[in-house]
């Protein structure tokens, strides 16, 4: 009797051991994905910003928030201010835990600030970067607007909502579509894309990839030696600042100052 009962039981395991090896492939099919094209970019000679292609696959009726972050490091910045009816520097600032570059998109169904449930957006963004020295009186709040209009006169900070658009629709999925210019002072490193989807305000999940950037050529030369030879970069430097004043003296020639 024993023997015969522990039959169905041992199927029952066994069933039961299967069955979550089947789940996760079924979840990964409904999983959001994220494409960047291209993948890696190159400074040359000639590089003055490159397009960059996003696209994500996402539940249909979702939004979504793509973020291109850089590397966060320190700066040092002189603050300006009036003394005596002149603008001049009065401090020092040093910045920390600021990204190199933040850019975001986002579908037209996605405020381009965050809210308490998400972070995202120059808010959340404030709460990360510390200020240290030099504090204006109106406090940290000020500075940091102020540090912002900086960087987005660079082309390295920017919000661009409703820039990510449903290019098609099937099985209950959206394929979503944006584009950004990188400026063409951008510096090279690895960058992450993270790519967040919500529904109704709350997080659902994320995605992210890097992007690479390098120097190639003659940046990736001078770069080099300017690492690693300091004084046969300055020597080259100096050539090559003669020899350019020459060949603007040559094509210029007889048209006056120049």
């Amino acid at each position: 009797m024993r023997a015969t009962s522990a039959f169905p039981v041992l199927v029952v395991l066994i069933v039961l051991v299967l069955c979550p090896f089947g789940a996760p492939a079924e979840m990964k099919q409904g999983s959001s994905t994220l494409h960047v094209d291209p993948d890696a970019l190159h400074i040359r000679e000639t590089f003055q910003g490159a397009p960059l292609t996003l696209s994500a696959d996402i539940p249909k009726g979702a939004g979504a928030v793509v973020e291109i972050l850089g590397a966060t490091h320190e700066d040092h910045l002189l603050r300006q201010g009036r003394r005596g009816g002149l603008w001049m520097s009065v401090g020092e600032v040093t910045v920390q835990g600021a990204p190199s570059v933040y850019l975001l998109l986002s579908t037209s169904n996605v405020a381009a600030h965050s809210d308490s449930g998400t972070q995202w957006g120059y808010e959340a963004l404030g709460k990360k970067i510390k200020f240290l020295g030099s504090i204006p009186h109106d406090g940290a709040g000020a500075l940091f607007e102020q540090f912002v209009r900086l960087k987005e006169s660079e082309s390295l900070y920017g919000l661009f909502p409703a820039s990510l658009k449903a290019v098609r629709t099937s099985n209950g999925r959206a394929t979503i579509e944006g584009q950004l210019m990188l400026p063409s002072n951008i510096a090279p490193g690895n960058y992450r894309i993270v790519l967040s989807v919500l529904n109704s305000g709350k997080l659902l999940e994320q995605r992210s990839v890097e992007l690479p950037i390098t120097m190639r050529g003659l940046p990736a030369f001078l770069a080099s030696l300017a690492h690693k030879h300091a004084v046969l970069y300055g020597l080259v430097a100096v050539v090559i600042a003669i020899v350019t004043g020459f060949v603007m003296g040559f094509i210029f020639k007889g048209k006056g100052a120049h």
